[in-house]
């Protein structure tokens, strides 16, 4: 069982999150944070194979949780998601050994897939060699 951390100040898009993911019967959603600060203290503690992390979010930004978790949980995959322009952010992300981006128009089509690649080590972030390969199938 993949076990997945979502986290999102919106409780309407983590509900949205959890319905998508969980509709893979080999993913669970094991733990839901609101804030950066909450998804960083809830990888430690559950410990998750993926975290989905908001890159606007209070208490501490998605950038800077991804930091935080990639450090401490050096084993959980991460990926970031937003509802606006997160390109320039996009070699940060890298470095930091973030997995991929999705755009937040794009969680229905693209979550699923994203999270499958980057499962697989591949990176998803828009123009990628897997996002490309998802577009054309």
């Amino acid at each position: 069982m993949i076990r997945i951390l979502v986290a999102d100040d919106h409780s309407s898009v983590r509900r949205s999150l959890r319905s998508l993911i969980t509709q893979r019967l080999d993913w669970q959603v094991c733990g839901e944070a609101e804030n950066g600060v909450d998804a960083v203290e809830k990888a430690k503690s559950l410990s998750p194979d993926v975290a989905v992390l908001d890159i606007a979010m209070g208490g501490l930004n998605g950038v800077d949780a991804a930091e935080e978790i990639r450090a401490r949980c050096p084993a959980t995959v991460v990926l970031t998601t937003s509802m606006y322009d997160a390109e320039p952010l996009f070699p940060r992300l890298q470095t930091i050994g973030v997995k991929g981006f999705i755009p937040k128009s794009s969680l229905v089509t693209d979550l699923v897939p994203a999270i499958a690649s980057a499962l697989t080590g591949q990176s998803w972030f828009p123009g990628s060699r897997s996002w490309w390969s998802a577009r054309r199938s």
